[in-house]
């Protein structure tokens, strides 16, 4: 008997040691909804949706953008890139991307794939509230 409560009182400190340890971010929380931006990419983040613009394209992103404990992030979209000059009438194709990157505080640094061909966007590096610089194409 004394071997059985030896067992769970071990079970209820292992317990209480691993919640100790939790996140300081939800799992389930999400990206900070607003303007972010950095040199050659905008992002509007709301609860429903992200849409993004870069200096030759723009991108969008159904849904919250969810995080994990560390502040990573990967989600997919739809990638649509801008040229000079005239365009077909139905626009140019849209692209299946995935974005993936991490937050800390007000800065974000992604990582855009057009997974269609495995094809590097770039990286980039956004802060909260900050104005875009971007030079666009058109």
């Amino acid at each position: 008997m004394a071997i059985a409560v030896r067992a769970v009182y071990l079970l209820a400190a292992c317990a209480g040691v691993a919640t100790c340890g939790a996140a300081s971010i939800a799992p389930d929380a999400n990206i900070k909804t607003g303007p972010w931006a950095g040199p050659h990419v905008a992002m509007m983040v709301a609860p429903e949706r992200a849409d993004i613009e870069f200096d030759c394209g723009r991108a969008s992103v159904d849904g919250a953008i969810p995080v994990d404990r560390d502040g990573a992030f990967t989600v997919t979209g739809t990638f649509v890139q801008e040229r000079p000059g005239p365009t077909k009438p139905d626009g140019p194709p849209r692209r299946p991307m995935r974005v993936t990157g991490g937050v800390k505080d007000d800065t974000m640094n992604m990582q855009v794939t057009l997974t269609d061909q495995n094809e590097d966007i770039g990286s980039f590096t956004l802060a909260f509230g900050a104005d875009a610089r971007l030079v666009k194409c058109k």
